[in-house]
Order: structure tokens, then sequence, then C-alpha cells
């Protein structure tokens, strides 16, 4: 059979079709071989650099690893050296700064030694002082020397603005006169003092305090009025204030914050005029503060209108004021729902309705109380249940408080002040309870003087509860022994402490001494006190600031050695009273303690005029000086150390049999307010002399000599003289204020 053209064809396209298969396997299979060969090489090559990236890496860390050991090395090397050096210089320094305390105190005992051989002259003293830097304020920064500037008064401003150029331009800075006190210079100023200062800082004057100024007229306070910035304004004890006044004020002055009105001549109207005059916003949204004391013309509708026109009222003094009562009070907690500061200082008809009316809003954070004979513990309960916020208690001479007050006042949470202060009924229970309350931790000030049933049992509890307390006074506790001041000293936040008249002997304090940060510490009439337990309690506190050792009748000059050779920083010094003290106690003083500010040593009658020469001579700062009863000085030294000291007392009275810390020796300064009466200026009974200096400051000085005449046993009336001898160039008010900061 032969084969057909078809089955040609048909074997043909078998043939062909097996050929292209075969072809495109073979070219399959070759070109699947490139591509893994192709991939083969790329993973070679990307294996390679990194091997080669792994390499160099390792390369350049062994050469890193290398210079970082080479520079640490020199870093350890270069740091040895240093420290070295550091050692080497901080060992010279110290070294040096112990020869320089080595050769002071080797200069000390031998300065000490020459005056105890009598070798010293008063006229002779350049042995010791030292003479100190000085540096130009203008080249401060603007802002530090603006600083420096804000701490002076009004009168120091004035003087300084007389300098120079530069100075006049820093003191002109606008935030230097936007608080002006006008009170330390009170009786120097006059309307037309005032109306120069208010013409140039009218702009920006915020708080003004004019107290005391009586020599002010109408002008003066028109010129207030215009103020239209002024916030802050106390008008207190300014006799020439009345409700006419106070109408002008109130109408130009109306974003007033604090007002003081206490001791002032005026009325209701007053109150009806602030009321009304005060912008709707002040009355909503400010704080407005009103001290109200001895003004007697005030009724309860003054109070009422005050309320009505000022309901957002948060702070309100009404202190020495015996026409108060619950009534006015009432009317004012009434409207005054924020009411969270009162003070309420000599008010007596203040009773248990008031508090409650206050407390019961629940906003009080600080109440004031002082010599209050109906307060009781029914108040404290009042306080204690609705004010949780309570952080400041004052409330002195309020003897029907007990302990139940304590333990009412307990729960609050935030107290940071504490002041019981002549509420005999205190006893330990109250001050456990309190202490060991919420606000035990956190308590900072504590006072309980003349509260004679706290012992050492309630020291214990306040050192055991409260870590904060950094000032105590337990003056007058008897049953305060040497075991409370030793849990005492161990109080490392304790600064100031108060323990007049306790039992406290060496002992007890000499372990005071521990508390190496105390730096004000009152011992008066602690009779047990010997020079040993001075010695070893200022040989540990040797930063103190303040010390009072008056009526320590034990101590002698060997006391005060030790105090002057470890406490060479003292500001203020009462020696009052320390019978055995001589002429040697003020040379140790006056050798050593050059930043010596305030001293008394009224009742030394051992003290000449010998020692007043070095004193005069070595304390260059002293600026207060009380020598009551100290017979052994002249008038003489008396007027020479007037020029150099700012406030000077001095009598030569003898002592009087009921001389202590209780005894108002100060109180003849105000005898000159009974010079006019005429029944007394025919008596011709006992006499004594006191003497007050103030110096002015600009040279000047303004003396007087007190000539008193004192009738009867009780001390209860005087006369005054002027004496011959002394020009009266400063008014009484003045003087007394500035002996009863000497004497504080």
């Amino acid at each position: 059979m032969q084969p057909t053209p078809e089955m040609y064809q048909r074997a043909y396209h078998a043939y062909n079709n097996k050929l292209i298969t075969m072809t495109y396997r073979a070219w399959f299979k070759y070109h699947t071989r490139k591509r893994q060969k192709r991939i083969n090489l790329l993973r070679k090559m990307e294996e390679a650099a990194n091997y080669y990236q792994t390499r160099k890496i390792r390369v350049h860390m062994v050469k890193w690893v290398q210079w970082y050991r080479f520079r640490k090395n020199r870093h350890s090397s270069a740091y040895q050296i240093i420290q070295t050096v550091y050692n080497m210089s901080l060992s010279r320094m110290v070294f040096e700064a112990w020869h320089n305390v080595m050769l002071d105190a080797r200069r000390t005992r031998e300065y000490f030694e020459r005056i105890e051989r009598g070798e010293l002259d008063g006229e002779d003293y350049s042995f010791y002082l030292r003479g100190g830097s000085r540096v130009d304020i203008s080249l401060l920064p603007r802002k530090v020397a603006v600083k420096i500037f804000s701490y002076l008064n009004l009168s120091d401003l004035s003087q300084c603005s007389l300098v120079c150029r530069s100075w006049n331009t820093i003191i002109g800075t606008s935030s230097l006169w936007s608080q002006v006190d006008m009170s330390a210079v009170k009786t120097r100023v006059t309307d037309r003092t005032v109306g120069l200062l208010l013409q140039k800082c009218r702009p920006y004057l915020l708080h003004l305090n004019l107290r005391g100024c009586n020599r002010l007229q109408k002008a003066s306070f028109i010129a207030i009025s215009r103020c239209k910035n002024l916030q802050d304004l106390n008008l207190s004890e300014c006799s020439g204030v009345n409700d006419g006044i106070m109408r002008e004020i109130t109408e130009g002055c109306h974003i007033l914050l604090y007002l003081n009105i206490s001791y002032t001549n005026i009325t209701d109207a007053t109150l009806r005029s602030l009321a009304r005059s005060l912008d709707d916003s002040l009355r909503t949204s400010s704080v407005v503060a009103d001290h109200i004391g001895k003004v007697i013309h005030i009724t309860s509708d003054g109070y009422k209108n005050i309320a009505n026109g000022c309901s957002n009222i948060q702070t309100l003094y009404v202190n020495d004021n015996n026409t108060v009562r619950d009534d006015s009070i009432v009317a004012l907690a009434s409207r005054c729902l924020n009411l969270r500061s009162v003070s309420f200082l000599g008010t007596p008809n203040i009773t248990d309705v008031s508090v409650k009316a206050i407390a019961q809003h629940r906003k009080l954070q600080k109440i004031r109380i002082e010599g209050n004979n109906k307060i009781t513990d029914a108040s404290l309960k009042y306080i204690g249940r609705w004010c949780n916020d309570l952080h400041h208690v004052y409330l002195v001479d309020c003897p029907r408080l007990t302990d139940a007050s304590l333990k009412s006042i307990a729960t609050c949470r935030n107290i940071n002040i504490v002041n019981f202060a002549d509420c005999i009924r205190i006893s330990d229970n109250g001050v456990r309870v309190l202490v060991e309350g919420p606000s035990g931790p956190k308590i900072r000030e504590m006072n309980f003087t003349n509260c004679v049933r706290v012992s050492d049992i309630s020291i214990m509890k306040i050192m055991q509860k409260c870590y904060s307390l950094v000032y105590g006074a337990f003056c007058f506790c008897e049953h305060v022994t040497d075991a409370g001041g030793e849990m005492l000293g161990n109080m490392f936040s304790m600064i100031s402490l108060d323990l007049s008249g306790c039992s406290l002997t060496d002992t007890g304090l000499a372990a005071l001494g521990n508390n190496v940060h105390l730096r004000d510490v009152t011992l008066a009439e602690c009779y047990q006190i010997t020079d040993l337990g001075v010695q070893k309690f200022v040989q540990q506190c040797r930063e103190l600031d303040r010390l009072d050792v008056s009526h320590c009748t034990q101590l002698t000059n060997g006391a005060i050695k030790n105090l002057a050779f470890c406490c060479r920083r003292l500001r203020v010094l009462n020696l009052a009273g320390c019978v055995q003290l001589n002429d040697l106690s003020l040379q140790y003083l006056s050798g050593v303690c050059h930043y010596l500010m305030t001293l008394d040593i009224s009742g030394c009658f051992c003290v000449t005029d010998r020692a007043l020469k070095f004193l005069r001579k070595g304390c260059k700062r002293l600026k207060n000086l009380t020598m009551l009863y100290c017979r052994g000085i002249s008038k003489q030294m008396y007027q020479k150390l007037a020029i150099k000291i700012q406030f000077v007392s001095w009598s030569d009275d003898p002592i009087p049999p009921n001389f202590g810390p209780g005894f108002d020796y100060l109180e003849t300064i105000h005898l000159e307010q009974k010079s006019s009466d005429p029944e007394t200026k025919n008596n011709k009974k006992t006499k004594s002399k006191i003497g007050v200096v103030e110096n002015q400051g600009d040279g000047s000085i303004s003396a007087y000599v007190l000539e008193t005449q004192i009738l009867g046993a009780d001390n209860s009336r005087h006369e005054m003289s002027i004496d011959t001898e002394a020009a009266l160039l400063i008014s009484p008010h003045a003087s007394g204020s500035s002996l009863q900061a000497a004497h504080a």
C-alpha cells in the first residue's frame, strides 16, 4: 500500500513538531542553566561583598579599639594627674584655712590674755580690726543693683540718690518705687514730702504705708486719692484720717485690695462710702482686708455696710477693739462667705458665737485671738469640725481653753503654726493628741509659753512626730528639764528655740548643743546654767545668730569668753541681769564679734566706761545698745556712744527689786504723755533718769533725757521733764519704738 499525500503531510507535521519540541527543550534547559549560573554569581558576589565589608569593619574595629585603649590610658593618666593636682590644691587650701583659723585663734587667745593681764588700753585698738573690700554697685548688672537697693528704706534711698549720677539713675527705677514705706520716718513726713513723692511715683505706686504719720493733712490724702493703681494702703495711727478723707480715698482708689484703718477717727460713714465706692468687679472677685482696731465710733451697722458692699472679704483684722461684739461679727460672717483669715487680738467681747458664724462657711485657714476670756473649747470644736484647710492657729491668753481644744483641731490635716501661749489648762495629753494627728509632721512653729502643765512627755512626743518643726517656744514650762533639752537637741530641723524659765541645767544645755543647726536660742531666767554649760553648748553651735541669756545670774566672764571665741557671727546678744559680768566680757565681745548689731547689758552694774571704749571701736555694726541700770557708765560715755550707734538707751538708777524678764523697764519712754498733768509737776519724790538717743543717719543726733518722779509704791504715775544738757529733737513715739526694738 502506497502512502498517500495526506499521510506524507501528517508525517511531515509530526516530525516538524518533534524537532520544534526538542529544540525548545534544549533552549529552555540552556536558559535555565544560564539563569542559575547568574544567580550563583550574584550570590557569590554578595557574599564576597559582605565578607569584604566585614573584613573592613573588623580592621577598622581593631584600629579603633587600639585608639580607644590609647586614649583611655591617656585620659586615665590625665585624670590621675588632675586628681593629684586637685588634692594638692585642696589640701593646700584646707591647710591655709586651718592655718588662718589657728592664727586667728592664737591672736584671739593672746588678745584675751592681754585683756586679762590689763595690758590693753581702750584707746589703742587697731590690733584685731580688718579692712573690707569695696564694690561699686553701679558696675553690677542692672537687676542685681536694683535688687540691692530694694532692701533700703525710703530715707536711705533718698541719700543714696545723691551719691552719683549712676546711683540716681538706678534708684529711679520704677520697681523700687512701687512699694513706699514711710512708717520708718513718720516723725519727719510732711505734706510737701508726700506730695513730691507721689508726683514722682504715682503711675506705678502699688503699696503705700503711712502708719503713724500724724503730721499729714488733707492735701496729702487728696494726693493719695489720685493714685489710681494703688492696691495696698496702710493709714493706721494717722490722726488726720476721718470720714471725709476716707471718702476721697475710696472714690479715687477703686482697686484697693488691702486697707488698714486701725487707730483712726472713722465712723460708720466711712464703711458706707467704702462699700459704695468699690467697683462691682472688686466686690465679687477681689480680696479686701480690713484692719479695724481701736475704732470706737464703728457700730454693728458699719460692719453690716462693709459686709453688704464687700461680700468677698477674705481677711479681716479687728484688733484692740473693746466695742466689737458678736452681732457685728455675725453680720459680717452672714454676707462674707469667703473669710479665710481673721484676727481678734485684744478684742475681749468676742465669744463662741462669732467663731461659729465664721467657721460654718468651711473656708477658714487662719485664726488669731488673744486676751479673750470668753472663748471656750466649743469654738475649736466648730473649727475642727468644719475647717479642714486650717493651717494657722493663734490662741494666746485664752484661759478657758483646755486639752479638748487641741483634740478638736487634731483632725485638721494642714496645720503649720500652733500658738497656745498663756493657756494654762493645756497639758501633755492635749499636746500628744495634736502631734499624733495628721498635721503632726507638718507643724513648723509651736508655742506653749506659760503652759505650766506641759512637761518632758510633750517634748518626747514632739520629737517623735514633728519632723518639720523649725520654731519652738516652751517658756516657763517648769516641768521641761534636761531630758527635754536632750530630746530637743536631736531635732535637727529646729532653728529657733525659746526655753526661758525652764528647769534646764548644764547637762541639758550641753545636750541641746547636739543640734548644730540652731540659730536663735533664748535661755532667759535659767538660773541653773553656769559657764560650763554655755561652754559646751557654744562649742557645738558655732553658727548662732541670736542668743538671750538674760538673768542667768551664775554666768561670769568665762562664759562670754567662750561665747565670743566660738560664735563670731553673733548679731543679737542679751546679757541683761547677768550681774557677775564686768568689763572683760565686753572686751571679749568687741575683739571678736564684729557682726554684733544688738546688745543689751541692762543691770550689769560692774560694766564701766573702759569696756565701752573697746565696744565703740570693735563693734562697728552695732545699732542698738541698751544700758539701763548701769551705774558704772557715765553720761559722757553714753553721749559718745550715741554719735556712732543709732539707738542707745541708758540710766544709772539702782536695779529695781523686781527686775527680770517680765519687768517693763522701757515703760518710762511713754511718760512724756503725762508731762502736762498739773498734779504731778509739784511732787518732789524719788527721781530717776533715762537717756534715749537716736542717730538720724544724716549726722544729726536726736536725744533727750527723761527725768521721772515715781509716786507711791505701785509705780503708777510718773513725771517727765527735759534735762537742760540735752536737746529734745525726737518725738517720744519714735524713740519708744526704737527702744522696744533694741530690747527685743
